[in-house]
């Protein structure tokens, strides 16, 4: 994708932010469209990698369904984890470490029966996992009638086991993934690049990581999403590329300070430097990001 790098004035900046930000919204009113055709439809899934915009998506989700007199409820496959306590002795008793990637660590049972309710005329209980404490913290139930909608969201979605699961009914899976390069000044970010670039910015912003720590982090993320996610994306109904035309220049004024910040003894020092000099070379201007629409995607990633 090659994209604006220039602009005549503030007022061309911020056109050509709305109309990237009108484009994205406008995938997600024709997939809405679409998915209020399907008779029956009451499941959906949603996933994606990390840093495509899946929580913001599912916003936008349930504002427009709901502008169609959709009632629209969202369930996290991280709620149906088994409490900490149980997997940590199994996996002793196993001489293992807990993956919280792994199917095994969802309740499954849980899982099957909630799916199951959503499709009789029973009230269905969702529980809520509480990452501080290790265990459930409650159950939310919900009575619902054929407006209602259920997303369930989280990376399992694509994993075989749910998948199958899901479609022992009216189903359809969103896939949301940065999944187009951009091109500036001869110079290629490449998806991960973008999604790094990303999660660089919105982990500092939000969940205060330095960026050497996000740089630590990546190399089992993308273990992960290459093991367990990639491989049965494909199998989803729904793809969503979630590129914005704007993305690095809209990143860079953050970005550039935080790689700058990384300890030239730390290890990874040398990969922010690299990133730095490809930044430079493609004369990468910056876009503010006052102008994104108070929706946006982008408001994910940047305060």
């Amino acid at each position: 994708m090659k994209v604006r790098n220039y602009f005549a004035d503030k007022a061309e900046e911020k056109a050509y932010v709305e109309a990237c930000d009108a484009a994205f919204d406008g995938k997600l009113e024709a997939v809405c469209e679409a998915v209020c055709q399907i008779e029956g439809l009451k499941l959906i899934g949603l996933s994606g990698p990390t840093c495509s915009g899946k929580t913001t998506t599912a916003n936008k989700l349930i504002e427009n369904l709901s502008r169609r007199g959709k009632t629209v409820h969202i369930i996290s496959i991280d709620d149906f984890y088994y409490n900490r306590d149980f997997l940590t002795e199994r996996a002793e008793r196993m001489g293992l470490e807990i993956d919280y990637d792994s199917i095994d660590t969802i309740d499954f049972e849980d899982l099957r029966e909630c799916v199951r309710e959503i499709f009789t005329d029973e009230k269905t209980v969702v529980p809520r996992y509480d990452f501080k404490s290790g265990k459930r913290s409650g159950y939310i139930e919900y009575a619902y009638d054929d407006n209602d909608l259920f997303i369930f969201e989280g990376i399992q979605v694509v994993y075989p086991e749910v998948s199958s699961l899901f479609r022992e009914h009216t189903y359809r899976s969103i896939y949301i993934c940065v999944e187009e390069e951009i091109e500036i000044n001869g110079v290629i970010f490449s998806p991960e690049d973008i999604r790094f670039m990303r999660r660089i910015v919105r982990d500092y912003n939000f969940r205060g990581a330095e960026p050497e720590f996000t740089y630590y982090l990546w190399e089992s993320v993308r273990a992960n999403e290459e093991r367990n996610i990639y491989p049965y994306a494909d199998d989803c109904d729904i793809h969503i590329n979630s590129t914005m035309p704007y993305d690095v220049n809209m990143l860079l004024p953050y970005l550039l300070p935080l790689l700058e910040k990384i300890p030239a003894e730390n290890k990874y020092s040398g990969e922010a430097k690299q990133l730095i000099s490809r930044l430079m070379a493609a004369n990468v201007q910056p876009i503010s990001s006052a102008y994104i629409a108070p929706n946006s995607l982008y408001h994910e990633f940047l305060k």
